[in-house]
């Protein structure tokens, strides 16, 4: 039985991901993209810890149905990234800024082993395994007063199927989170859709498949019947899950991704390009779905303060950069704060959510004289430091901070980089 709870846990840990990003995809269309025409606030809920630095584009393929073109035009005014994310959340293909050998043109997405429709071997061809993928595209946006160029950039890049009318309508979208969508399926509906959504996104490993194979699931029909296992297997599924879920909520990480110093993490390694790094990959969905490849973002994110105290917001706190002490960013950087658990944005009587680099150039974020930088983080306005406050949540006790450092450097990818002090004030 112990054996069987195991093999639970695993696939459970293996299938999350995909669960999530079914929810998330619900309620698309799949001919294009969505765009984002400013930016995100608390009331977006699809998807959790949206940064305030792009604006964002969504794009889903069907590529069972038909191959999809995408045609990028030569983008210099801003930062970029188009990254391609499979069902399980892999980043398979990141195009931008960081790739200029492969950033413009136009691109054929087909699944693999399809062959290429005739007039259109000139494009350059990205091959998938799976036919549901995510492209989430990223586009640098230098405050509010430049939504109108960034809105001619989101409109230049395209993402389309080829064949239209082979395109099947999806799902509705759900009345939760897709983090919440997936956690609250009990272990028969989400075995049960796990062994579904294999058949147009097969489970890439053969161990997993094995394992499902315990469980009656066979990976050519891709049939799974939960009905019929005896209760002893039917009992290691909710003991499966159970299990995993509480890996997932806790963050269990492999220690070689991640380095700690105070209250901050910096991931340096498996986000985007897991492996078989499972746990991260579905702690990853869990707490940030659509997360990028380090190379091309770096997250730092901040729990407590430098006593080693979760942050609080019955507490003000005083966030200091030395003059030589900011990120090392070859584009810009942002320090975002969420309110937890929700992972949202806050609300705030100033509409900041963010404190990035553009903040500071334009003095919207007032540098000391010495070159340094304090962000005064509180619940409630402080007195003569408006231009300094970073809003903590007035609905939830608790909120995290996370530092984005676009295009990094490699200090800051093996996690040396020293992050800003935070203190109770």
């Amino acid at each position: 039985m112990s054996d069987l709870i195991k093999a639970a846990e695993e696939l459970y840990l293996y299938g999350f991901p995909l669960i999530v990003t079914e929810a998330t995809h619900r309620g698309s269309d799949d001919k294009g993209f969505v765009h984002l025409r400013e930016f995100p606030t608390e009331k977006i809920t699809k998807v959790v810890k949206l940064n305030m630095d792009t604006l964002y584009s969504l794009g889903w393929t069907q590529l069972r149905n038909t191959p999809y073109i995408a045609h990028i035009p030569k983008i210099t005014e801003r930062y970029y990234l188009f990254p391609i994310m499979d069902a399980y959340t892999n980043v398979v293909e990141s195009i931008g800024t960081r790739t200029p050998d492969k950033a413009e043109g136009d691109y054929l997405l087909i699944l693999d082993g399809d062959a290429v429709p005739e007039g259109y071997e000139n494009y350059r061809i990205i091959r998938l395994k799976n036919s549901l993928n995510a492209v989430l595209l990223r586009i640098e946006t230098r405050g509010k007063k430049d939504y109108e160029l960034v809105n001619r950039i989101q409109d230049s890049i395209t993402l389309r199927p080829l064949y239209e009318d082979r395109v099947e309508a999806v799902l509705p979208e759900p009345d939760k989170t897709p983090s919440a969508f997936a956690e609250e399926l009990p272990a028969k509906d989400f075995f049960e859709l796990f062994a579904s959504l294999t058949a147009d996104d097969p489970i890439d490993d053969e161990e997993y498949i094995r394992l499902f194979g315990l469980f009656g699931y066979d990976p050519d029909t891709h049939s799974f019947d939960y009905d019929s296992l005896s209760e002893d297997k039917k009992n290691a599924l909710a003991g499966g899950r159970e299990n995993a879920l509480s890996m997932i909520r806790e963050s269990r990480l492999n220690k070689t991704n991640f380095v700690r110093k105070k209250g901050w993490t910096a991931i340096t390694g498996g986000v985007g390009r897991y492996g078989n790094d499972y746990l991260q990959r579905a702690v990853t969905a869990y707490a940030g779905w659509g997360a990028n490849l380090i190379e091309d973002s770096a997250y730092i994110s901040g729990y407590a303060d430098d006593d080693g105290e979760p942050f609080s917001n019955r507490n003000s706190y005083k966030l200091h950069f030395e003059p030589d002490g900011y990120p090392h960013a070859a584009v810009f950087w942002s320090l975002t704060l969420y309110g937890e658990p929700s992972r949202y944005p806050v609300r705030n009587p100033i509409d900041r959510f963010a404190v990035n680099t553009y903040d500071i150039q334009d003095g919207a974020v007032r540098k000391n004289n010495d070159g340094s930088l304090d962000i005064i983080i509180s619940k409630d306005r402080p007195a003569g430091q408006n231009a300094n406050w970073l809003p903590a949540p007035s609905d939830e006790e608790r909120f995290t901070l996370v530092i984005r450092v676009y295009y990094p450097d490699e200090l800051t990818i093996r996690g040396q980089w020293e992050p800003p002090s935070i203190r109770k004030i």
